[in-house]
Protein backbone atom coordinates (compact mmCIF):
# COMPACT_ATOMS: atom_id res chain seq x y z
CA UNK A 1 0.00 0.00 0.00
CA UNK A 2 1.44 3.47 -1.31
CA UNK A 3 2.14 6.17 1.38
CA UNK A 4 -0.31 8.32 0.18
CA UNK A 5 -3.05 5.58 0.96
CA UNK A 6 -2.04 4.89 4.88
CA UNK A 7 -1.90 8.58 5.31
CA UNK A 8 -6.07 9.05 5.68
CA UNK A 9 -6.13 5.76 7.95
CA UNK A 10 -3.13 6.83 10.24
CA UNK A 11 -5.26 10.31 10.82
CA UNK A 12 -8.10 8.36 11.36
CA UNK A 13 -6.25 6.31 14.15
CA UNK A 14 -4.76 8.79 15.67
CA UNK A 15 -7.99 10.59 16.43
CA UNK A 16 -9.13 7.50 17.86
CA UNK A 17 -6.14 7.05 19.74
CA UNK A 18 -6.38 10.56 21.40
CA UNK A 19 -10.25 10.50 21.92
CA UNK A 20 -9.24 6.99 23.87
CA UNK A 21 -6.61 8.75 25.99
CA UNK A 22 -8.52 11.59 26.67
CA UNK A 23 -11.57 9.11 28.23
CA UNK A 24 -7.99 7.32 30.21
CA UNK A 25 -7.01 10.46 31.70
CA UNK A 26 -10.37 11.34 32.50
CA UNK A 27 -11.32 7.80 34.08
CA UNK A 28 -7.92 8.23 36.14
CA UNK A 29 -8.81 12.10 37.30
CA UNK A 30 -11.98 11.54 38.41
CA UNK A 31 -11.45 8.78 40.65
CA UNK A 32 -10.80 11.47 42.76
CA UNK A 33 -13.97 13.41 42.18
CA UNK A 34 -17.44 11.91 42.98
CA UNK A 35 -19.85 11.86 41.31
CA UNK A 36 -18.15 10.48 38.23
CA UNK A 37 -18.45 11.30 34.33
CA UNK A 38 -21.35 10.72 32.41
CA UNK A 39 -22.48 8.78 28.99
CA UNK A 40 -24.57 9.37 26.55
CA UNK A 41 -25.96 7.50 24.26
CA UNK A 42 -27.29 8.68 20.96
CA UNK A 43 -30.27 7.26 18.42
CA UNK A 44 -31.12 9.59 15.42
CA UNK A 45 -32.94 8.75 12.75
CA UNK A 46 -33.37 11.46 9.61
CA UNK A 47 -33.39 12.63 5.75
CA UNK A 48 -30.49 12.16 3.48
CA UNK A 49 -29.33 14.25 0.43
CA UNK A 50 -26.06 12.50 -1.53
CA UNK A 51 -24.29 15.23 -3.70
CA UNK A 52 -26.39 18.31 -4.65
CA UNK A 53 -29.81 15.98 -3.56
CA UNK A 54 -30.23 14.49 -7.14
CA UNK A 55 -30.20 11.20 -4.69
CA UNK A 56 -32.15 11.31 -1.17
CA UNK A 57 -33.11 8.86 1.27
CA UNK A 58 -32.57 8.06 4.94
CA UNK A 59 -29.97 8.20 7.51
CA UNK A 60 -29.42 6.43 11.26
CA UNK A 61 -26.71 7.52 13.43
CA UNK A 62 -25.78 5.53 16.70
CA UNK A 63 -22.90 7.03 18.85
CA UNK A 64 -21.57 6.99 22.53
CA UNK A 65 -20.27 9.85 24.31
CA UNK A 66 -17.96 10.36 27.31
CA UNK A 67 -17.68 13.72 29.36
CA UNK A 68 -14.43 14.60 29.66
CA UNK A 69 -14.84 16.87 32.96
CA UNK A 70 -16.08 15.77 36.25
CA UNK A 71 -19.74 16.03 35.98
CA UNK A 72 -21.63 19.54 36.63
CA UNK A 73 -25.00 21.10 37.70
CA UNK A 74 -25.35 21.57 33.70
CA UNK A 75 -27.43 18.85 32.24
CA UNK A 76 -25.34 19.12 29.46
CA UNK A 77 -21.57 18.63 29.88
CA UNK A 78 -19.37 21.28 28.63
CA UNK A 79 -17.45 18.35 26.21
CA UNK A 80 -17.77 15.26 25.26
CA UNK A 81 -15.46 12.59 23.24
CA UNK A 82 -17.41 9.83 21.47
CA UNK A 83 -17.56 6.87 18.57
CA UNK A 84 -20.45 7.02 16.38
CA UNK A 85 -21.95 5.10 13.44
CA UNK A 86 -23.37 6.52 10.54
CA UNK A 87 -25.65 4.56 8.10
CA UNK A 88 -26.83 6.15 5.25
CA UNK A 89 -28.25 5.34 1.97
CA UNK A 90 -30.66 6.91 -0.47
CA UNK A 91 -32.18 6.22 -4.28
CA UNK A 92 -32.79 8.14 -7.48
CA UNK A 93 -35.39 6.48 -9.28
CA UNK A 94 -35.40 6.64 -12.93
CA UNK A 95 -37.85 8.42 -15.44
CA UNK A 96 -38.75 7.43 -19.08
CA UNK A 97 -42.40 9.15 -19.78
CA UNK A 98 -42.83 9.81 -22.87
CA UNK A 99 -45.66 13.21 -23.95
CA UNK A 100 -48.70 13.27 -25.90
CA UNK A 101 -46.65 15.85 -27.60
CA UNK A 102 -43.77 13.72 -28.70
CA UNK A 103 -41.55 14.96 -26.11
CA UNK A 104 -39.70 12.03 -24.10
CA UNK A 105 -38.63 12.76 -20.95
CA UNK A 106 -35.89 10.23 -19.11
CA UNK A 107 -33.31 10.42 -16.16
CA UNK A 108 -31.23 7.72 -15.15
CA UNK A 109 -31.16 5.63 -11.97
CA UNK A 110 -28.34 5.80 -9.18
CA UNK A 111 -28.59 4.30 -5.44
CA UNK A 112 -26.20 5.35 -2.93
CA UNK A 113 -25.20 3.57 0.24
CA UNK A 114 -22.15 4.88 2.64
CA UNK A 115 -21.29 3.33 6.19
CA UNK A 116 -19.04 4.95 8.38
CA UNK A 117 -17.20 5.47 11.69
CA UNK A 118 -16.74 8.78 13.48
CA UNK A 119 -14.49 9.25 15.91
CA UNK A 120 -16.50 12.55 17.61
CA UNK A 121 -15.73 15.67 20.06
CA UNK A 122 -18.29 17.25 21.22
CA UNK A 123 -18.49 21.22 22.81
CA UNK A 124 -21.61 23.08 24.18
CA UNK A 125 -20.21 26.51 24.37
CA UNK A 126 -23.13 27.78 26.05
CA UNK A 127 -23.54 27.26 29.93
CA UNK A 128 -27.08 29.22 30.48
CA UNK A 129 -29.07 30.41 27.46
CA UNK A 130 -29.30 27.58 24.83
CA UNK A 131 -27.07 24.87 27.27
CA UNK A 132 -28.14 21.96 24.89
CA UNK A 133 -26.91 23.20 21.72
CA UNK A 134 -24.09 21.65 21.05
CA UNK A 135 -21.19 21.37 17.94
CA UNK A 136 -19.78 18.50 16.96
CA UNK A 137 -16.70 17.75 14.78
CA UNK A 138 -14.53 15.00 14.08
CA UNK A 139 -13.10 12.37 11.25
CA UNK A 140 -14.64 9.65 9.76
CA UNK A 141 -13.59 6.34 7.66
CA UNK A 142 -15.93 4.65 5.42
CA UNK A 143 -17.20 2.43 2.44
CA UNK A 144 -19.29 4.03 -0.18
CA UNK A 145 -21.06 1.54 -2.17
CA UNK A 146 -22.27 3.16 -5.62
CA UNK A 147 -25.01 1.55 -8.03
CA UNK A 148 -25.19 3.18 -11.75
CA UNK A 149 -26.82 3.13 -15.28
CA UNK A 150 -24.04 1.72 -17.75
CA UNK A 151 -25.83 1.59 -20.45
CA UNK A 152 -29.24 1.86 -21.28
CA UNK A 153 -31.85 1.30 -23.94
CA UNK A 154 -35.66 1.95 -24.29
CA UNK A 155 -38.32 -0.24 -26.44
CA UNK A 156 -42.14 0.95 -27.60
CA UNK A 157 -44.68 -1.72 -26.69
CA UNK A 158 -48.33 -1.22 -27.52
CA UNK A 159 -49.59 -2.65 -24.37
CA UNK A 160 -47.16 -1.72 -21.63
CA UNK A 161 -45.47 1.83 -23.77
CA UNK A 162 -42.00 2.88 -22.99
CA UNK A 163 -40.20 -0.13 -21.44
CA UNK A 164 -36.38 0.59 -20.25
CA UNK A 165 -33.41 -1.88 -20.39
CA UNK A 166 -30.56 -1.05 -18.18
CA UNK A 167 -27.02 -2.60 -17.50
CA UNK A 168 -25.87 -1.53 -14.21
CA UNK A 169 -22.60 -1.37 -12.24
CA UNK A 170 -21.77 -1.19 -9.06
CA UNK A 171 -18.32 0.31 -7.66
CA UNK A 172 -16.93 -0.14 -3.92
CA UNK A 173 -14.72 2.13 -2.37
CA UNK A 174 -13.01 3.57 0.69
CA UNK A 175 -12.13 6.77 1.91
CA UNK A 176 -11.57 9.15 4.87
CA UNK A 177 -13.29 12.29 5.37
CA UNK A 178 -14.80 15.13 7.84
CA UNK A 179 -18.35 15.25 9.58
CA UNK A 180 -19.52 18.10 11.40
CA UNK A 181 -23.05 18.70 13.07
CA UNK A 182 -25.18 21.59 15.03
CA UNK A 183 -27.57 20.11 17.67
CA UNK A 184 -30.30 21.19 19.92
CA UNK A 185 -31.43 18.85 22.64
CA UNK A 186 -33.86 19.22 25.31
CA UNK A 187 -34.39 17.25 28.71
CA UNK A 188 -37.61 15.43 28.93
CA UNK A 189 -36.33 13.38 31.86
CA UNK A 190 -33.84 13.35 34.10
CA UNK A 191 -31.78 10.89 32.05
CA UNK A 192 -33.29 11.26 28.54
CA UNK A 193 -33.21 13.71 25.73
CA UNK A 194 -34.64 14.52 22.25
CA UNK A 195 -33.57 17.11 19.70
CA UNK A 196 -32.90 17.24 16.11
CA UNK A 197 -29.50 18.16 14.16
CA UNK A 198 -28.21 18.75 10.93
CA UNK A 199 -24.68 17.17 9.72
CA UNK A 200 -22.36 17.49 6.75
CA UNK A 201 -20.36 15.20 5.55
CA UNK A 202 -17.54 14.62 3.05
CA UNK A 203 -14.70 12.96 1.76
CA UNK A 204 -11.52 12.43 -0.37
CA UNK A 205 -13.55 11.03 -3.20
CA UNK A 206 -16.07 14.12 -2.99
CA UNK A 207 -19.27 12.29 -1.26
CA UNK A 208 -21.07 15.18 0.16
CA UNK A 209 -23.35 14.44 2.33
CA UNK A 210 -26.58 16.47 4.17
CA UNK A 211 -28.49 14.80 6.83
CA UNK A 212 -31.46 16.61 8.53
CA UNK A 213 -32.94 14.21 11.45
CA UNK A 214 -34.01 13.68 15.04
CA UNK A 215 -33.28 11.89 18.13
CA UNK A 216 -33.39 10.54 21.23
CA UNK A 217 -30.54 10.71 23.99
CA UNK A 218 -29.80 8.63 27.13
CA UNK A 219 -27.42 9.79 29.77
CA UNK A 220 -25.76 7.16 32.12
Amino acid sequence: MRINNMLPVTLFAVSLILASSICAQTNTSTNQFKPKPTYTAHLSVGQVLFGTGDVNGYGLLVAVEKSVFKKSVRPFPAFQVGFGLNFETGIRKPVHILHPNGVFEESSYGQTSKTSGWATFKYHPFKHSMDGFSVTIGPTLGITQSTSEKSVGFIYDTFYGVIRKSVLETENHFGMGYRIAVQQQFAIKDHFFIGFRADFSNDVHGDINTYLGGGLSYRF
